[in-house]
């Protein structure tokens, strides 16, 4: 079973290959080890394991470049949502590393992450972020439609207990959203509070990371699952 000094183990290799971001499968397993859910996945280098693998996981599946380079995958056609059987994730695989490789000719493509597709529903957003005044800082709000509608978030200093996570979540104005409307079940908030909890000591355990996004969430009546982990680590010696 991995521990938390097997993300101190991460971090390191990253630094010591000079990236200053970790891999799409390291962000997941760092997240995993700090009981943040993150679908089920496996990164393949080729076509036939990559079969395997979304055989193994269940259709649909996501496929999502892994590169050191390519940090916003969907800024250069990284991302193939919703691929639904073994011919389509042949055809969808050749055009996504070539499509890579056109568009960033330089970029060192190590595999492809084969991941499960989530089934949509309400979307929030957990980041992390170490700021210059008050240290390690967590941050919750609102996804998919709503963060554009409402801009609606709120912040603590880490560490955070389950109070203060509750305070966060019950914080955003449109909390009600969570809590179920109009007929819709409420969400998993205890689960919400797991992942604000879990971010919250990654960024005190371990003070290389600089930002984690958790973009989107999705929580369901029963779980939660983040869905796209982005971690970039901080400077220094």
């Amino acid at each position: 079973m991995a521990t938390k000094d097997d993300c101190s183990t991460i971090i390191m290799q990253a630094l010591k290959q000079n990236r200053l971001s970790l891999l799409i499968d390291e962000a997941q397993r760092v997240c995993k080890i700090h009981e943040i859910p993150t679908p089920e996945s496996s990164v393949v280098t080729s076509i036939d394991q990559a079969v395997e693998k979304a055989n193994e996981i269940g259709y649909p599946v996501v496929l999502k470049i892994v590169s050191p380079q390519i940090v916003h995958k969907t800024d250069f056609g990284g991302v193939v949502l919703n691929v639904e059987n073994e011919k389509e994730l042949t055809i969808q695989y050749g055009k996504l590393v070539a499509g890579v490789k056109s568009r960033e000719p330089s970029a060192a493509i190590h595999g492809v992450l084969v991941e499960k597709m989530m089934q949509p529903s309400t979307e929030v957003i957990v980041g992390g972020l170490r700021d210059k005044q008050f240290g390690p800082t967590v941050m919750f709000g609102l996804g998919g439609i709503f963060a554009e509608v409402y801009d609606d978030v709120t912040f603590r200093v880490a560490p955070i207990d389950r109070v203060d996570a509750l305070n966060m979540i019950h914080g955003l104005r449109g909390s009600k959203i969570l809590e179920g409307v109009r007929g819709k079940a409420p969400l998993d908030l205890d689960e919400v509070v797991k992942v604000l909890t879990g971010v919250s000591g990654m960024m005190c355990q371990h003070d290389r990371i600089g930002q984690l996004d958790l973009n989107p969430v999705i929580l369901y009546p029963n779980g939660a699952c983040a869905v796209d982990a982005r971690i970039i680590l901080a400077e220094g010696t």
